[in-house]
């Protein structure tokens, strides 16, 4: 017969490559469940809190802590284990007055980084998906789930929003153009900031690329690897 529902497990072998982890130390990794972000480009809440931040000895003691609320993802109390925490999400933690965003490391890994209490109010989120809804309600869709629904808007999908936690209030509309700073979330260059230089349109058969200027030099890369951040400078706290 064929298989039918998602995987209940993950074997650490195959887990995706944005885990920073020991591949063969165990066989098994706490696994993600769907949600928000594609599984491809997250990693499970439980296992940043007991393996990453080090909060938990055990499994168990990360579910009552999440139980009891001691743990908020984009400003939202969350109580699944495996729920799915991606690019530029805030973990906040009320009772230790700390919290994180997930960031890239060099080799396009995940990694924690401290940030204070203002930052932790705000978001980045990229542009994926533009549809018109009922009564002339435009629906933007983005890369952490998100649904916005807006009554007229310029922005299209490759651009990003800088929006409130947890009101999910934009802020800032952050177009993919010329002089915008991007951050590089694919590739040699990932984790890496740039500037804009050109976007070049693709075609049927070629996708979008993007021209980015970096020091002293130059180079090309799918739109798809580039996350607005920024026109002048980054708008959230990046450390390259």
């Amino acid at each position: 017969m064929a298989r039918k529902g998602e995987d209940k497990t993950q074997k650490r072998l195959s887990a995706p490559r944005v885990i920073k982890i020991e591949r063969k130390k165990h066989k098994w990794i706490l696994n993600t469940k769907a949600g928000q972000h594609k599984k491809a480009g997250s990693m499970p809440l439980g296992l940043i809190i007991r393996d990453k931040l080090g909060l938990a000895v055990n499994l168990r003691e990360v579910k009552i802590a999440l139980a009891r609320k001691a743990v908020l993802v984009n400003g939202v109390s969350r109580k699944s284990t495996k729920f799915a925490v991606g690019l530029f999400d805030v973990i906040s933690l009320p009772e230790q007055k700390k919290a994180y965003r997930l960031v890239l490391d060099s080799r396009g890994r995940f990694q924690l980084q401290e940030i204070d209490e203002k930052e932790a109010k705000v978001k980045l989120s990229k542009i994926t998906g533009k549809r018109a809804g009922k009564k002339g309600i435009i629906q933007l869709e983005t890369n952490d789930g998100r649904t916005i629904s807006e009554k007229k808007t310029d922005l299209v999908p490759g651009d990003s929003i800088l929006i409130t936690l947890p009101e999910q209030k934009i802020t800032k509309e952050l177009k993919l153009g010329k002089g915008s700073t991007v951050y590089i979330v694919a590739g040699e260059h990932a984790s890496e900031l740039a500037k804009v230089k050109e976007v070049v349109k693709g075609t049927m058969k070629r996708p979008r690329l993007v021209e980015l200027e970096e020091k002293d030099s130059s180079f090309l890369t799918v739109a798809k690897n580039v996350f607005v951040v920024g026109k002048e400078k980054p708008e959230i706290n990046l450390k390259v």
